[in-house]
């Protein structure tokens, strides 16, 4: 015959935690690491829809006829690179002082503007030791004119042929030397 026996060792047992709190502590760091600390934001500045599509057609179509490169250096001041078909014209907008000379600038780039009307796209390069805020209003000052002072408007063309006046000079800035890693 079959002797009960009582369940009682069976009920006292210990449990090892150590390889959950093995997990937990590698897992903390990782997660700790893998948090985003940089919040970036976009500030989004809406253009006619029509005035959108015109820059996006002509972006397309001189992509690789017509660039316009803008170097930026705390010690030169800015330098206005254009490659024309493979022509190269260089023009320098020098220092003001130990500041930048942000009026020169801007009417270099209205010059700009007037001698390629379907060119939007400008390659910004910036020196490491140029600080945001200048870069900032470097990239105001290329992007649009200022109607009131009696600047010029520019006219764009539609996809239907329609004439559209803008005060955009070179919305669409792109960073050229900013290395992914």
């Amino acid at each position: 015959m079959r002797s009960f026996k009582s369940r009682v060792d069976d009920a006292t047992f210990e449990l090892n935690l150590a390889p959950m709190l093995d997990i937990i502590v590698s897992i903390v760091p990782m997660l700790l690491l893998s948090v985003a600390f940089i919040h970036v934001t976009v500030i989004e500045t809406p253009i006619p829809q029509a005035v959108e599509k015109a820059i996006a057609a002509a972006n397309e179509k001189n992509k690789d006829l017509i660039s316009v490169t803008l170097s930026v250096s705390k010690t030169s001041g800015f330098r206005f690179t254009v490659n024309d078909n493979g022509q190269t014209k260089e023009t320098v907008v020098a220092m003001k002082g130990d500041k930048f000379d942000l009026e020169g600038l801007h009417k270099e780039t209205l010059s700009l503007k007037q001698n390629y009307p379907n060119v939007f796209r400008l390659e910004l390069n910036p020196e490491e030791n140029v600080p945001l805020e200048d870069i900032v209003q470097v990239m105001d000052k290329v992007r649009t004119s200022v109607t009131s002072a009696g600047e010029p408007k520019f006219t764009i063309k539609d996809e239907a042929g329609k004439s559209i006046e803008t005060n955009l000079l070179f919305p669409d800035v792109v960073f050229g030397n900013v290395a992914g890693g």
